[in-house]
């Protein structure tokens, strides 16, 4: 005789193929031990499973692990029996509206600028090319230099670069340095306007391929 054991976490069939029945070690006779029947479950279509019931088995939808998203893009993940994906479910994320879409690029348009302008800009000192920092501070400090030079056009600035070698600048090539700075953030502001008019003209055609291709 087959015996079929039953999970006793969902009640479905554990090995739907079943096994021979122990025997009772005084009978010698086949026996149904707990958790388990005689019953031969029925075979489940796709996304089906056998639940027995108590006295037969039962046939019910078994999505478990199955994801979903709704239209509004709300992910959805299928944990227990009986529950089926809703009519109109969509087996991928919906398409980002538009706008969103947008509105993300325009955010990292203007990370990737402020990134670049922190990046800072090559500038050649006399004979030597070092690289000027663009951090807050260093901004700062370009213009503190600046302001001095201009009020003390007779004096000498000293100017530290990335390579943490100290330059000395007269006025004038200290005024020279602040203005390569103000053109190094000018030219990152201009690059990132004419992302976004990019942007913005696809979002007009509603272009989705042009809204992804527009990158730093």
């Amino acid at each position: 005789m087959r015996i079929y054991d039953i999970n006793p976490t969902d009640q479905t069939a554990m090995n739907p193929a079943g096994r021979e029945a122990p025997l009772d070690p005084m009978r010698g006779d086949p026996r149904i031990p707990a958790g388990a029947t005689s019953i031969e479950p029925p075979t489940p279509d796709e996304h089906q499973v056998a639940r027995y019931t108590g006295d037969d088995w039962e046939l019910v939808p078994d999505y478990r692990g199955h994801v979903y998203w709704q239209d509004d893009g709300e992910r959805h993940e299928i944990t227990e029996l009986g529950i089926e994906p809703p009519d109109g479910a969509l087996d991928e994320a919906p398409p980002e509206p538009l706008e969103d879409l947008a509105q993300l690029k325009r955010r990292a348009i203007e990370a990737a600028r402020d990134a670049a302008i922190t990046a800072g800009f090559e500038y050649t000192f006399g004979d030597e090319t070092d690289t000027v920092q663009m951090r807050q501070r260093d901004r700062e400090n370009i213009t503190g230099l600046a302001v001095s030079a201009q009020r003390s056009p007779d004096d000498t600035f000293e100017f530290r670069a990335k390579s943490n070698t100290k330059y000395e600048l007269t006025a004038d090539e200290m005024l020279a340095l602040n203005d390569a700075k103000q053109a190094h953030i000018s030219e990152q502001y201009r690059h990132s306007w004419e992302l976004k008019e990019q942007l913005d003209a696809a979002l007009e055609a509603e272009d989705r391929e042009g809204i992804e291709a527009v990158e730093w």
